[in-house]
């Protein structure tokens, strides 16, 4: 099966190891388009500093989550681990607490919105909200429906091996991985120096994409074995551009965010 392939339409690319660095804009759209779900640079971020609101203040609506309610959804849902599943259990099988991408205290919220209802229900409830997190201690995707007038998580089950689309923060986490990595680090910030003549030190000075990648993706695939965790583990692949410059080819390389490592894989 055929990994997700980007190429620069710059002249002159560079041979050798950095060559995986150049890759065409048109093509690599297309190809992780047709890859699966993007997270874009637009995506939520994590839950924002608790600001109390009356009960009165949730509105008195069915429609789309208003960003109060979502950010209010998601401090609930982060701040409960109890609710009706099993208690969370770490790599090494051990009670503990959820973590997120950055390995903080807290599972990683991924979306917010309001609770599908059946359409021969009445109207659903105008407090309630269903969150879905990953939970990086247990690799575990995590669904839990919060009650915003009172506070309290409702309902909520685990899942493993279900892979959403990657988050902003998760995108963002997964180039720090790569420049932290000493053979894929420097031939990204090379990449980035050599369009802008600056240097290269956050996540934040480029625009990301991310898809979430499964171990299925690389069958036949020359270094397969690299990423045989993925599906279990929480795994992405990045789409990188410079901004008002070239993109950056990742196209090969597979971020394990559990694991916190990269892969090259194809070559």
């Amino acid at each position: 099966m055929r990994i997700n392939t980007t190429h620069d339409g710059a002249d002159g690319a560079r041979s050798g190891p950095r060559r995986r660095w150049r890759l065409s804009a048109a093509l690599g759209v297309a190809a992780l388009i047709a890859g699966g779900g993007i997270a874009a640079l637009d995506t939520a971020g994590p839950p924002a500093p608790d600001t109390s609101q009356p009960a009165a203040a949730i509105a008195s609506h069915t429609g789309p989550l208003t960003s109060e309610e979502t950010r209010k959804a998601s401090r609930i849902a982060v701040g409960n681990t109890t609710g009706q599943e099993p208690s969370p259990r770490d790599k090494g099988g051990k009670s503990g607490g959820e973590r997120n991408a950055t390995g903080g205290s807290g599972a990683e919220v991924l979306d917010t919105h309001r609770p599908l209802r059946d359409k021969s229900a009445s109207a659903a409830p105008d407090s309630e909200a269903e969150v879905q997190l990953y939970d990086y201690a247990s690799d575990a995707l995590i669904t839990r429906l919060v009650d915003l007038r009172s506070g309290k998580v409702l309902r909520s089950a685990r899942q493993r091996g279900v892979q959403p689309p990657p988050t902003l923060t998760e995108v963002r986490q997964a180039v720090k991985i790569i420049l932290a990595d000493r053979g894929l680090g420097p031939g990204m910030r090379d990449s980035y120096t050599s369009q802008t003549k600056k240097t290269l030190t956050s996540p934040s000075q480029l625009l990301v994409q991310g898809t979430a990648f499964l171990e299925s993706r690389a069958q036949g695939v020359t270094g397969a074995w690299k990423v045989s965790q993925c599906g279990v583990h929480r795994c992405v692949q990045l789409f990188v551009r410079i901004p008002g410059g070239k993109w950056i080819d990742t196209s090969r390389i597979v971020i394990d965010l559990s694991a916190r490592r990269a892969a090259v894989i194809g070559l």
